[in-house]
């Protein structure tokens, strides 16, 4: 549990950096709208495919949201189980998305794009944590769906 907190949390402080650029708008309509959170897999840092563990999503982080809006601000609502509560931690912050690159920038911070449908969204985003103790960081797959 504290894994997925100090990433969740590496990930939201990294999306919280001060950009003074104004973002590109989004490029892909497939993008825009509510997301949720369908699973969390890590992938070794080694040869960034192979699925070296996964993250059972709890009935509290199922009611997070992310939301890609047309003015290119990213809306988030995350909920977080700390102890036996369900915390929420929400912030808007900027995004650009480059289709041909399969990149999209979350205030500063890179995901690659390995899947973008109407319904389907997945992300594979750097991690600063060695899951396999390989020596090598790791990454993380997010799969959203709408």
């Amino acid at each position: 549990m504290k894994k997925l907190i100090i990433a969740l949390s590496a990930f939201v402080l990294a999306a919280c950096d001060n950009n003074d650029e104004t973002p590109e708008a989004p490029q892909n309509s497939a993008l825009i709208g509510v997301w949720k959170i369908q699973s969390k897999t890590m992938i070794s840092g080694t040869d960034q495919t192979t699925a070296i563990g996964q993250e059972t999503i709890d009935d509290c982080k199922k009611q997070s949201t992310y939301e890609f809006r047309t003015d290119g601000k990213y809306d988030m609502n995350d909920f977080n189980s700390i102890g036996s509560s369900c915390q929420k931690f929400a912030a808007t912050v900027e995004y650009t998305y480059t289709p041909a690159e399969q990149k999209l920038v979350i205030s500063g911070t890179a995901a690659k794009v390995l899947e973008l449908t109407a319904s389907k969204l997945v992300l594979q985003v750097p991690d600063n944590y060695d899951y396999n103790s390989d020596g090598k960081n790791d990454y993380i797959k997010y799969t959203y769906y709408k």
